[in-house]
């Protein structure tokens, strides 16, 4: 049963990306679906020989396009109650909502009239290589899910840029005052003031 402890926690932390952009960036869908905890799903992938695969994963999180955003309530309770920096499962789907704007997940939502698209793509891509090249030297970076793909990354340096903003900086201070400007908040600056 969703009650109002669910909504208030999902809400306020879905609400913190958008306290800049307003509520029509969460336009174009309706649907939260929240189950206890991690959910079973089929996947299917095609691989480079065109021979198709199915997997099956067990998620925290998931959001479709112009569909739902899907949630474990346990992941949602345990990122929210127990700080886990560059982690937090409403802030990462909603992230991808934001991403999707565009009509795909891509890692480039629609960016504001004074964001040169050259200045976001180079900082993003070179963040994302860069962290693909530590990853394959084992060093130390950002989570490394956010190899994935440009749509996961995009949703992990969102996680980072509000749970975590001094280490994204410290790891990619491009791709950091890029999403400042994006957006239009600041989030190292208020933990430097806390």
């Amino acid at each position: 049963m969703i009650d109002d402890e669910i909504r208030i926690t999902i809400a306020a932390q879905a609400c913190l990306e958008i306290l800049e952009l307003g509520l029509d960036a969460f336009a174009g869908w309706l649907e939260i679906i929240v189950y206890p905890g991690a959910f079973r799903v089929t996947q299917e992938t095609l691989d480079d020989a065109g021979v198709v695969h199915q997997q099956d994963n067990s998620l925290s999180g998931e959001s479709w396009s112009r569909g739902p955003v899907i949630l474990s309530w346990q992941d949602v309770q345990e990122d929210s109650f127990s700080l886990r920096p560059g982690h937090n499962v409403v802030l990462h789907e909603f992230a991808h909502k934001l991403d999707m704007l565009n009509q795909r997940a891509n890692g480039m939502p629609p960016l504001h009239p004074d964001m040169p698209i050259k200045a976001w793509t180079e900082a993003l891509s070179q963040a994302y290589e860069n962290l693909q090249q530590r990853l394959e030297n084992h060093q130390p970076t950002i989570n490394a899910y956010a190899a994935t793909n440009p749509a996961e990354f995009f949703a992990v340096i969102c996680e980072y840029f509000f749970t975590a903003p001094d280490i994204l900086w410290q790891h990619c201070p491009d791709v950091y005052q890029q999403l400042k400007a994006w957006f239009k908040q600041d989030p190292l600056a208020r933990k430097r003031l806390n």
